[in-house]
Parts: C-alpha cells; sequence; structure tokens
C-alpha cells in the first residue's frame, strides 16, 4: 500500500514592474528566489492571500503596495532547501504599484530584470529555475494581453 505524502506549501510572487521582474538571492542557499514563504499551519483554513502578504511584508517591508492577481497563476514542485521537505509552490502575478523594497535578512541580493529576455540560470537552480523558464515561456507572453492584469488584490 503507498502512503500519502505530506507537503508544505509555499506561495511565491512573480512581481513586475512594467517589462521587470524582481529578482532574490537567497541568504543561506545562494540561489535566486522570488519574493513569498512558506504557509504557517494555523494560516491554512483562512484567507491564503493574507498568508501571502504576511511573508510579502516580512521580505520586503511595510511600505511596498503590490496589486496581486488573487488566482494563482500555475502550481509546481519544489523542495525546500532548509530540510529538504517537499513543496507545492503556488506562483501568483502581482504588479508593484509604489513603496520602497526593503530587504528582510533572509536575502542578500535584488534586481528588476527584463522579465523576458532575463537569464535565469546565472542565479536559479532546480525547481526554482523550472518555475522561472515555465513563467516566462508560458506566461510573460499572456502580460502583453491588458485583461491578464485587470482586476487584483492590492496587498
Amino acid at each position: 500500500m503507498t502512503r500519502h505524502g505530506f507537503f508544505q506549501i509555499t506561495q511565491k510572487v512573480f512581481l513586475r514592474r512594467g517589462a521587470e521582474l524582481l529578482v532574490l538571492r537567497d541568504r543561506k542557499s545562494g540561489f535566486g528566489d522570488l519574493p513569498g514563504g512558506r504557509m504557517n499551519e494555523d494560516e491554512f483554513y483562512g484567507d491564503w492571500l493574507d498568508s501571502l502578504s504576511r511573508e510579502l511584508t516580512e521580505e520586503m517591508g511595510t511600505s511596498c503596495k503590490l496589486r496581486v492577481r488573487p488566482n494563482p497563476i500555475f502550481v509546481h514542485k519544489h523542495r525546500v532547501s532548509e530540510g529538504n521537505h517537499p513543496c507545492i509552490i503556488l506562483a501568483y502575478h502581482a504588479e508593484f504599484l509604489e513603496g520602497e523594497i526593503v530587504l528582510s535578512e533572509e536575502h542578500d541580493y535584488i534586481a528588476w530584470v527584463n522579465a523576458e529576455t532575463y537569464d535565469p540560470t546565472e542565479l536559479f537552480y532546480e525547481y526554482m529555475l523550472d518555475a522561472m523558464l515555465l513563467y516566462q515561456k508560458d506566461f510573460v507572453p499572456l502580460l502583453r494581453d491588458k485583461n491578464f492584469l485587470e482586476g487584483g488584490r492590492i496587498l
């Protein structure tokens, strides 16, 4: 008999400022990362965007204003580097509206890169690299369609 798996949930944001995409580097692993993080157990039955908002505030400070498309754009697999836990990534699209990003201690590098032409192999690794490549292939072209960008929740 096969055992059911237990997985953590990570919510990551592909944060855009026009044609630019925000990329970060995880201080511990040295690999590329995106804003967001793991959901706490007590957040599971609540509004998942509240969990995402908490993570974004922890990682980018309190003065940023973002518009997050409420439905994930894709789901992807991942392994959390600390503990090697299997994890499911819910990937969201968001637009940077205003404010100043103040990085937490979790990250030691920040850059706005061209979402279409950026080479993620320079910084990203394994599952996060796969997610970046998927985003560039399947979702960057959709962002030219203004209907894709409508709506969203301000965080």
